[in-house]
C-alpha cells in the first residue's frame, strides 16, 4: 500500500483503515477445498488402476496441474482480498485497490446526503454489511463493499464526521431519532 500520507491532505486526519469481512474469503477456499480434495481423489484412484504407467504419470500430473492452479487462484483471492482497503478521514472516504497499478477512489463526506445500512440474515449474525450512501442523487453501496465489518460503527463514524464539517448552506445536518435511526433534518 503505497504510504497514505501522500494521499492526504496536509489537515487531514484517518479515523479508520480497514478491509471487508473475512467471510468474503469462505467462497474462494470452499471451491480450493472441493477442487483439490477431487483432484486428490481422482489421482489416487487413477495411480491405483491397472493403466500403463506413462498414462497413469501423464493423468497425475494433469490432475496436479489443476490443483497447483486451484492453488494459484486461492493466493490471488486473499491477495486481493489483503491490498483492498477503506480508508475513512475526516473528510473523505477513501478506497485503495491494486497491486500493480494502485487505484484510490475518493467520496468526500460533504457529497453525502442519506446513509443507510443494508445486512443479508448472515450479516446480522457475523456482524458484516453495506452501507448504502445518496450522493448527487445516485443511490449505491459505498465503493461496492457489502461486507464490511460492523457497518452501524461505520455509519455511526461517518455521521459524527459528517456532523463536524463545516456546512454550506444546502448540506443536511444529522440527528438520530429516538429508535436510533440517522435522519438528515432541513
Amino acid at each position: 500500500m503505497p504510504p497514505l500520507e501522500r494521499l492526504l491532505a496536509r489537515d487531514e486526519h484517518v479515523h479508520l483503515v480497514t478491509r471487508e469481512h473475512e467471510v468474503v474469503l469462505i467462497g474462494p477456499f470452499l471451491r480450493a477445498c472441493v477442487v483439490l480434495t477431487a483432484c486428490l481423489y481422482a489421482a489416487v484412484r487413477v495411480a491405483g488402476t491397472g493403466a500403463p504407467i506413462p498414462l497413469r504419470l501423464l493423468a497425475v500430473a494433469i490432475l496436479g496441474l489443476i490443483a497447483l492452479r486451484t492453488l494459484v487462484r486461492l493466493a490471488r483471492a486473499v491477495g486481493r482480498w489483503q491490498r483492498r482497503v477503506l480508508v475513512v478521514t475526516d473528510r473523505r472516504a477513501l478506497l485503495l485497490h491494486g497491486a500493480i497499478s494502485r487505484r484510490v477512489a475518493a467520496l468526500p463526506l460533504d457529497a453525502v446526503h442519506d446513509i443507510e445500512v443494508v445486512r443479508a440474515r448472515p450479516g446480522w449474525v457475523l456482524h458484516y454489511g453495506g452501507l448504502v450512501v445518496s450522493t448527487g442523487g445516485r443511490r449505491d453501496l459505498l465503493f461496492g463493499l457489502r461486507r464490511l465489518p460492523d457497518p452501524d460503527l461505520l455509519l455511526g463514524l461517518l455521521l459524527g464526521l459528517a456532523d463536524e464539517l463545516p456546512e454550506p448552506s444546502a448540506s443536511p445536518r444529522w440527528r438520530l431519532t429516538p429508535g436510533g435511526a440517522p435522519i438528515a433534518v432541513g
